[in-house]
């Protein structure tokens, strides 16, 4: 029955997007007729622009928790109608093959796409993703307008449209915000870039992973320093809730004449309300849980086969592949993007140097303790101290302030593992 419902709902998106590819080459032929004909003075005169933003809430499907952002430019016709036409600065071929290795590896194209109208921007992301709606009204005079209007026009041309997706900086939100910005002459970076964020990357990043138990650690380990840096206002716009919030302290000249300065956003107007709970509540926790819950327990399985002087043990041989095996699989992972990705944020990671990806070496000696050997090869010794004092210098710079990825407690899970390995296979006192 879900299946069903899946292959209906993306039926219908199929649908739309075709109705839609079909709208816009209309409204691009009609533009090039309009803008070609000789211009009627009663007509021109008449005539104005207005910019409306659209935020969307988050939905439920994983590429769509991050919130969204689009543009609705609209023409004031002289007989009382409007003309919207809203533009979404974040579409992307979702369904295509290997799309979340086209991500990691800095692979993935966006492009500049027309949703429809506003009613069909509502009915698309808020009927059938269930996700809230709110639109604004931006304080933009006649000519800024218009110049928003033109852009976003020469900019969803199949030939312009295009660019290199990145999740921090060519986002839905980034083309509105760097439009925005040119078209009033800096004064978003001006007036939001001097007041810091509270929140960092990461903690934006950890809420639209709320309640997800394994996306959400991995996202940690993998996504690097530069989501625990400090962000400012403009940055924070990224985030489409936030620039419906911050659009609203920027003050900008009363596009109606008047003498004071206005907010450049409108108070929100909502045109779709999500039906059920909110897809995200909270920041994901599970990160600091699953590190501390599982170095606790190899902490004390160490002491444990320390006090039995039982090290090469079947017991032994499970408890070190319980934890080498896991920490070894995701230190070549972080290995193998820190060298492959082209994404920064993946290749500047600090956890290299704690999830070492040579655990993975453990497991033969591991397995050799379950098939029931006695021995410890020596190299195993040395290599528990190298270990220890590797991980300890990583957690060491983290400590001095040297090191600054989070959650710290990912490097000090590590370290405990490590501590535990030396003590496990300390000689025994004669």
């Amino acid at each position: 029955m879900v299946s069903g419902m899946h292959r209906r709902l993306r039926l219908e998106l199929g649908l739309r997007r075709i109705r839609i590819a079909l709208l816009a080459v209309l409204l691009h032929v009609l533009h090039t007729a309009i803008a070609h004909a000789a211009p009627d003075p009663h007509e021109a005169q008449a005539a104005r622009y207005r910019v409306d933003l659209l935020t969307m809430g988050p939905g439920d499907a994983l590429p769509t928790r991050g919130g969204h952002a689009a543009l609705a430019a609209c023409e004031l016709l002289a007989d009382g109608r409007e003309l919207c036409i809203v533009y979404n600065y974040g579409d992307a071929n979702f369904d295509e093959s290997w799309l979340e290795f086209r991500f990691v590896f800095g692979h993935v194209k966006g492009f500049l796409s027309i949703v429809g109208n506003v009613y069909d921007a509502a009915e698309l992301y808020g009927q059938l993703q269930n996700r809230d709606v709110w639109r604004q009204r931006l304080a933009l005079d006649d000519a800024q307008a218009r110049l928003v209007a033109e852009r976003l026009a020469w900019q969803a041309l199949p030939g312009n449209r295009e660019y290199a997706f990145h999740h921090l900086d060519a986002t839905c939100t980034t083309g509105i915000r760097e439009l925005l910005d040119e078209v009033l002459d800096g004064q978003l970076a001006a007036q939001l870039g001097g007041h810091p964020e509270p929140w960092t990357i990461r903690d934006y990043q950890q809420l639209v992973f709320d309640e997800l138990v394994i996306i959400g650690p991995l996202a940690d380990a993998a996504f690097g320093r530069r989501h625990d840096g400090p962000i400012d206002q403009y940055f924070a716009l990224l985030w489409p809730w936030k620039m419906r919030e911050y659009l609203q302290d920027v003050r900008v000249p009363d596009p109606a004449g008047g003498d004071a300065l206005v907010p450049l956003a409108g108070p929100p107007e909502l045109l779709a309300e999500r039906q059920g709970p909110p897809a995200i509540a909270d920041r994901n926790r599970y990160s600091w849980w699953i590190s501390g819950l599982g170095a606790g327990l190899v902490l004390v399985g160490a002491v444990l086969l320390r006090r039995r002087n039982a090290v090469p043990s079947r017991v032994a041989g499970w408890w070190l592949l319980a934890w080498s095996l896991p920490i070894g699989s995701l230190g070549l992972v972080l290995t193998i993007l820190s060298v492959g990705s082209s994404v920064p944020e993946l290749r500047d990671n600090e956890l290299v140097l704690s999830t070492v990806a040579t655990d993975l070496l453990l497991s033969r000696p591991a397995i050799a303790w379950v098939r029931g050997r006695t021995t410890v090869p020596r190299w195993l010794r040395t290599y528990a101290k190298v270990r220890l004092g590797v991980v300890g210098l990583a957690v060491g710079a983290r400590g001095v302030g040297l090191f600054v990825q989070q959650p710290w407690v990912l490097p000090v899970a590590s370290l405990v593992c490590g501590l535990s390995l030396w003590w496990a296979l300390r000689p025994a006192r004669a």
